[in-house]
């Protein structure tokens, strides 16, 4: 299956991912971006692509937005951990309602595929670090189990419905137009903007704790790899870059390129951390063709300048 001439629609695509699978995408299809406008902005949407101010949790408005899609790109969700704690209804109603009426949109209206944003939340503290897809899920929080949740019902339509869903377990993603500005925004984005206004950076925890940053490029192009890949309906795959680096690692690094002494403020953990996370990447990059090619430091580099 290719992409071009093709009609899409990306959820959330006003967001920080999904506006950048808009952008790759424009040029050569139809694009669409679905986007109640919640945390996503409206200068996000790139030009010649149409803005539908829709909600997910609204069936309705998905069944009209998705007539003649040919592929959904489903992006649109709550992503705050610590928010789903606080009001799991409300992630539960965003993320599993909601994606469970794009699966009802996407089935009414003959789409052929969808690409499922899902999180490597979902494995909680594994012991099998880097993690492989087969590991049993141990969410954490509210936001982690909507997200398997969500996969589960991708399995399922696949299965029964004969719609191709492919599901992608982000781990730490980062880049421009990830926003700073919330509490609960990726670190280096809020590190980021901190530095650039020249403030402390914030870390809960001793700053130990390992992660699995992956820039937002290569997020993208394991998006497009899962639109138009044969034989891939109805998995999931891990999508990082194998390499787990600690938030201390990552500080002396931003240090070094900005020449600047940083100051650091070690707070409480928060509930729903995962202590370590890293991705096995070799289903990926067996089944998708997945490679990232964006290493930290370039990755870095580009987030300082946006």
């Amino acid at each position: 299956m290719k992409l071009k001439d093709s009609s899409i629609v990306v959820t959330g695509g006003a967001g920080f991912i999904g506006s950048w699978i808009a952008e790759y995408l424009r040029a050569d299809n139809n694009v669409t971006v679905f986007d109640n406008l919640s945390t996503g902005k409206k200068g996000n949407v790139p030009n010649g692509v149409e803005l539908i101010n829709g909600d997910i949790r609204h069936e309705n408005e998905l069944i009209k937005a998705f007539k003649g899609a040919d592929v959904v790109f489903h992006q649109a969700a709550n992503v705050q951990i610590p928010l789903s704690i606080e009001n799991p209804s409300f992630d539960s109603d965003v993320n599993m309602r909601g994606t469970l009426n794009v699966l009802e949109a996407c089935r009414k209206n003959d789409v052929k595929r969808v690409v499922y944003a899902s999180s490597s939340a979902l494995y909680g503290n594994p012991e099998k670090i880097p993690t492989p897809e087969d590991t049993i899920p141990n969410p954490l929080s509210p936001y982690g189990l909507s997200k398997l949740t969500g996969e589960y019902y991708m399995k399922i339509y696949s299965s029964l419905y004969g719609i191709e869903t492919v599901s992608l377990r982000y781990f730490n993603v980062y880049g421009p137009r990830q926003n700073p500005d919330s509490p609960y925004s990726g670190v280096l984005s809020v590190f980021s903007k901190n530095i650039k206004e020249s403030r402390g950076l914030t870390v809960f925890g001793d700053g130990r704790q390992r992660r699995d940053f992956v820039s937002v490029k290569d997020v993208v192009e394991a998006n497009i790899l899962s639109a138009t890949k044969d034989n891939v309906s109805g998995l999931a795959f891990n999508i990082g870059t194998g390499i787990a680096l600690s938030l201390n690692d990552v500080i002396s690094t931003l240090g070094r390129i900005t020449g600047k002494n940083l100051n650091v403020i070690y707070r409480e953990r928060r509930q729903g951390d995962a202590k370590k996370s890293c991705a096995d990447i070799s289903l990926a990059k067996e089944k998708l063709g997945f490679t990232p090619k964006v290493e930290l430091e370039e990755g870095l580099r580009e987030l300082l300048k946006s």
